[in-house]
């Protein structure tokens, strides 16, 4: 981007438009056709930019960007009414005319052709960051209909790509998804973002109990219903309450089917993460299409069902491990006489795991988990019916000389051959610096090398055969476990997730985050910078924690008590939350 008048015949080269012709309105002014499409008024094109721009509404803070100069009309008549002004054209050749006629001499910065090229430029960025208001000029969004959209996204991407967002997670009450979400809100957190984590966890045991109290099913089953409306309307709540730029709604999580589309009403952008296979699960078919974004686990013919419900925005997001979570640990004395073994297994006990691991009963072989029915398996089984907490799956990966992952199947004796969603196990494992041997599910040797990094087995006599090795070559099984390691921290993390979903949501939502309104997040630290760190509120602010959010939260966390203010700042941040509470409390009475 540069000046107008900077643009030379040698920058314009010899751009001609064969379709674009000029001629004369009856004010004297000129005007142009592209082919069948007037970019202004046959007959006083000047007036109808006045008309144009005054029902525009701009703002006389934020720079203006105009999508689509035409002859220059509208850009001109902006500039007049003391806008700062920006102008972006896909068409060289109508440049050209422009600048050769009304626009000649003007000094308003102008980019000219492919989105991708002026993304680049670093004058687009800065133009960006000034977060601007955007005018797309009707005629040029008749002859380029994709064009706007495409420099909307591009100026609404790198005007968020520093900014810290707003990011609401909703959590299931139980199950698998519950430790996925608190993993994601931990990564948004780590990168920087305000997050909010909405735990339905704690209305479990209402909901269960509730279940379990009444012997009539259809009773029990409409109480169970109530309880979870009211749950979904706490979520609700909840995240109106934080005012996120992002909600994402985990799987199973208790949320009413007009959940997104009531957001959505408020400007918030939706998300859901189907961490659950959809053959097993048909849910998704009604959920995936109410959603801005749908995030599953398993490309391939789950993405052509996803379009055919129109399902518009989706993408393929592989769960992770936490590294504060997953990590190598010390096990106590109890703990190694509790966990230890040659082999285990740590997970439900679905058809196919039951079978495959009845003819492993003759090793040290340990079972944690729910669902383990089988008569020639109860001698393996510890803590019987109990679920592990994240803490002390670490333990039971640290205890195990060698982890065993079998993918679920309910319609399989053992390994089954068309799996094609990877569980988390895989990389938390991995995580703990644990070795494993895992059943080649469809895409893992894309995400771990089998050779060096997680060796398999397709059968119950090729995992023996690997048992057998691995108890026997210690250190190559140190090797492996210490590069799987390696490569999870590298490469499977939930932060990798948390940006790649980011990644996804802003190339298609930017526009509409800007459009609602970005509540800027500074650190401590940045605050104290901004006002002098030589400042009184400066030298209290640099003494706080400096990654710490400036929020009213965050600098309350630690206050002291009222008899315990020193210093200026300390007594105003006080008598700011007493003036909050005072008027909370009126709100409330009203």
């Amino acid at each position: 981007m540069r000046p107008a008048n900077q643009w030379t015949s040698d920058l314009l080269g010899d751009a001609r438009n064969p379709d674009a012709v000029l001629s004369e309105g009856r004010d004297g002014a000129s005007t142009l056709r592209i082919g069948n499409v007037y970019l202004h008024s046959r007959y006083n094109p000047r007036d109808e930019a006045k008309r144009f721009v005054e029902s525009l509404e701009l703002t006389a803070e934020r720079p203006v960007v105009v999508i689509g100069l035409g002859l220059g009309y509208h850009v001109l008549e902006i500039a007049a009414r003391g806008h700062e002004v920006s102008v972006i054209e896909p068409d060289a050749a109508v440049a050209r005319l422009a600048l050769e006629g009304p626009m000649r001499g003007s000094t308003v910065m102008l980019g000219i052709g492919d989105p991708e090229r002026l993304a680049n430029d670093p004058e687009f960025a800065v133009l960006a960051r000034k977060n601007p208001q955007w005018v797309i000029h009707p005629a040029t969004a008749r002859i380029h209909p994709v064009y706007s959209e495409d420099v909307i996204g591009r100026l609404a991407r790198l005007a968020l790509q520093d900014e810290r967002l707003s990011i609401a997670i909703v959590g299931p009450m139980y199950g698998g998804s519950l430790p996925i979400a608190l993993y994601l809100q931990r990564a948004f957190e780590k990168l920087g973002h305000r997050t909010l984590f909405v735990d339905n966890s704690t209305g479990w045991d209402l909901y269960s109990g509730i279940a379990a109290s009444v012997s009539n099913k259809n009773v029990s089953d409409q109480l169970g219903t109530m309880a979870t409306n009211l749950l979904g309307e706490w979520s609700y709540a909840r995240v109106m309450e934080f005012v996120p730029d992002i909600c994402i709604v985990l799987a199973q999580a208790p949320v009413p089917s007009n959940f997104a589309e009531r957001l959505r009403k408020e400007g918030i952008v939706t998300a859901f993460w189907f961490v659950e296979n959809w053959r097993h699960f048909s849910y998704w078919s009604q959920v995936a299409p109410q959603y801005d974004y749908f995030f599953h686990l398993q490309p391939g013919e789950f993405e052509e069902k996803l379009r055919e419900v129109g399902c518009t925005h989706q993408a393929f997001v592989q769960t992770a491990c936490d590294p504060e979570i997953h990590r190598p640990v010390e096990l106590t004395a109890d703990e190694r006489r509790e966990v230890s073994c040659d082999i285990s297994f740590a997970g439900a006990g679905y058809r196919n795991r039951l079978r495959l691991f009845s003819g492993l009963t003759d090793y040290d072989f340990k079972i944690w988990g729910v669902n383990w029915t089988t008569r020639d398996l109860v001698k393996h089984i510890c803590r019987a019916e109990e679920r592990f907490t994240p803490d002390f799956f670490a333990r039971i990966a640290a205890g195990s000389r060698i982890n065993i992952n079998l993918h679920s199947s309910i319609l399989h004796d053992g390994v089954d051959p068309k799996c094609d969603t990877i569980n988390p196990r895989v990389f938390e494992i991995a995580a703990c610096g644990a070795f494993q041997v895992c059943d080649p599910c469809i895409g893992l040797d894309k995400l771990f090398d089998f050779e060096t990094e997680i060796p398999v087995y397709t059968s119950l006599a090729e995992l023996r055969r690997k048992i057998d090795y691995y108890l026997a070559h210690p250190a190559e099984r140190a090797e492996i476990a210490k590069r799987a390691r390696a490569r999870a921290l590298r490469d499977h993390t939930y932060e990798h997730r948390a940006r790649q979903m980011l990644d996804c949501i802003l190339a298609d939502f930017s526009a509409a985050i800007l459009r609602k309104g970005v509540r800027v997040q500074r650190t401590m630290s940045e605050m104290a910078d901004r006002v002098g760190r030589e400042t009184e509120l400066g030298t209290y602010l640099a003494e706080l924690s400096p990654s710490r959010l400036f929020l009213f939260e965050e600098i309350y966390r630690d206050f002291p008590p009222q008899t315990e203010l020193k210093s200026y700042p300390e007594k105003l941040f006080a008598y700011l939350r007493e003036m909050r509470m005072s008027n909370e409390a009126l709100l409330r009475g009203r």
